[in-house]
């Protein structure tokens, strides 16, 4: 009956920002404000939940059965101006994807269907600024509950929280969106402008800088690490801030890859974590969370009724039965292009993840299997059976740190620091060493990223944050300069009539009005 409690209230919370006059505004409830409701670590935690249940709903939706609940943020990241080709969709999967693949936005503003409402959805950043709006108020209003129910500890690790949250928000939505609104104030009712994405990185770094200490090293109760954030997940996050920030800022941009190194050190101290060997079962164990891999993720747990629904698996898309599908599903829906693989991993190469994360990788056919997402549940039997995805989200882990750590070394010139943390990746992987130097250096360092979180999210934002959106050495749609400029690199943002009316200094994306 209290976790019932709990999601009442904080459906109420999130019906009062749908329901204000004012965009982007959270009206209090009294039933969650003031003495009424902040008494208890029960009302906090409640609370708490109640925001990751917004993250959740926001990138993976709801399971099968709610089918008008259907997400695909973390494919479409993957999918958008990747060497990618679509086998066998409906004209609705095939026409969205492929002009996904061609970064051709409009076409997808001006359609509809199933995956066109998908691709919408990412297009709304309400539901970003849901989570924002849940975190500054419980940033607030922990400081009621008594000592007595929550220690000064406990109290600064819900704040510390709650900032992890909303620059974890701000992140995505400068990243899909570029510039963006921000506010850290409870209850906040400003009709405010957008500013400039470098003042919102350096602002949320400001931020989550102030309060990383306030986080556990590492937690007691296992469930939570690797989807509660710690100071390993805090130093993840302020890496791709501080990375995202040296894109855009057209000053000094030494500032940012100094910080990256310094937290780098920092993530060094933290014995909890290490990079595993690529093989079959270290593989499910990261994308299952909780791995010593594990920074943060968002969690898919069949067994405990936490589902995601199905398109928001990169294996709905990319595999086919015994991993995705019922016996009947023989062939992938897409394929990454042959030529693509060939030149990434290189055919003979010793690379495990080769073998160890396809099958059939050059055919560019359906027969084509992406193996990196395992962790499957089956229903049915017999010829019934259907086997679907039970990984989780992974958002940040730990090569990912080291690669933008390379990254960063390599644009101070200190290649030979870049390579240590390059090949920290590459001898888990039993891949080739990288022995380059200079601008080759930087490109191998980015072709590592590939090979190593390819699936994941991460490949148009590295793209377009290293400008390489604009070379078709690196994408198969390249953005010319005047265009990347003119941010044909960020999604279309949806404005609802309403909230133009009420907030009249809002604007949309200039390059997709």
């Amino acid at each position: 009956m209290k976790n019932i409690k709990y999601i009442i209230l904080f459906a109420l919370l999130v019906l009062s920002t749908v329901g204000c006059k004012k965009f982007l505004n959270v009206t209090p409830i009294e039933a969650q404000s003031g003495n009424n409701f902040w008494k208890t670590r029960e009302d906090v935690e409640g609370f708490t939940n109640g925001i990751y249940s917004r993250l959740r709903s926001k990138v993976a939706g709801t399971p099968q059965f709610f089918s008008d609940d259907d997400r695909a943020f973390f494919p479409a990241l993957e999918i958008r101006g990747n060497n990618i080709q679509v086998i066998s969709m409906d004209n609705d999967g095939a026409n969205n994807f492929n002009a996904l693949i061609g970064s051709d936005m409009k076409y997808i503003v001006n359609s509809s269907g199933r995956y066109n409402s998908m691709m919408k959805n990412i297009m709304n950043w309400k539901e970003w600024y849901d989570v924002i709006a849940a975190a500054n108020i419980m940033y607030f209003e922990v400081d009621k509950v008594p000592a007595s129910s929550l220690p000064d500890a406990d109290r600064r690790r819900y704040k510390a929280e709650a900032v992890f949250l909303r620059n974890l928000s701000y992140m995505f939505v400068c990243k899909l969106f570029g510039d963006a609104i921000y506010y850290t104030d409870a209850y906040h009712n400003r009709p405010d402008s957008r500013i400039s994405q470098v003042t919102v990185m350096n602002k949320c770094i400001a931020d989550m800088t102030a309060a990383k200490n306030d986080l556990p090293t590492y937690y007691n109760d296992a469930s939570s690490n690797g989807f509660r954030p710690t100071r390993a997940s805090a130093v993840a996050l302020l890496m791709h801030l501080n990375m995202w920030a040296a894109a855009w800022d057209t000053g000094v941009k030494t500032k940012y890859y100094d910080a990256v190194k310094t937290l780098a050190t920092e993530l060094d101290t933290y014995s909890n974590y290490k990079i595993l060997p690529v093989n079959a079962a270290n593989t499910m164990k990261i994308f299952k969370g909780r791995s010593s891999e594990s920074l943060f993720g968002i969690l898919q747990e069949f067994n405990y009724g936490e589902g995601f629904s199905l398109p928001a698996g990169f294996s709905y898309y990319f595999s086919h039965f015994p991993y995705r599908g019922n016996v009947n599903k023989t062939s992938s829906s897409m394929a990454y292009q042959s030529s693509y693989i060939s030149k990434l991993y290189m055919s003979g190469s010793s690379d495990a993840r080769l073998t160890t994360w396809f099958e059939n990788y050059d055919s560019g056919s359906g027969s084509f299997q992406f193996k990196k997402f395992a962790n499957t549940y089956t229903t049915g039997s017999g010829t019934a059976i259907t086997v679907t995805s039970d990984d989780s989200a992974i958002i940040f882990r730990l090569p990912d740190c080291y690669l933008l750590t390379a990254e960063a070394l390599a644009e101070l010139g200190d290649d030979s620091g870049a390579r240590d943390f390059a090949n920290r990746v590459t001898v888990a992987a039993n891949a080739p060493l990288i022995t380059q130097a200079g601008q080759d250096l930087k490109d191998e360092i980015y072709k590592e990223r590939c090979r190593e979180l390819i699936g994941e999210g991460q490949f148009f934002f590295d793209l377009v944050r290293t400008k390489r959106v604009i070379s078709s050495d690196f994408t198969k749609s390249p953005i010319s300069v005047a265009n990347l400029n003119a941010g044909a690199w960020t999604w279309p943002l949806t404005i609802s009539a309403a909230d133009r009316s009420a907030n009249p200094n809002l604007i949309g994306n200039n390059f997709w009005n």
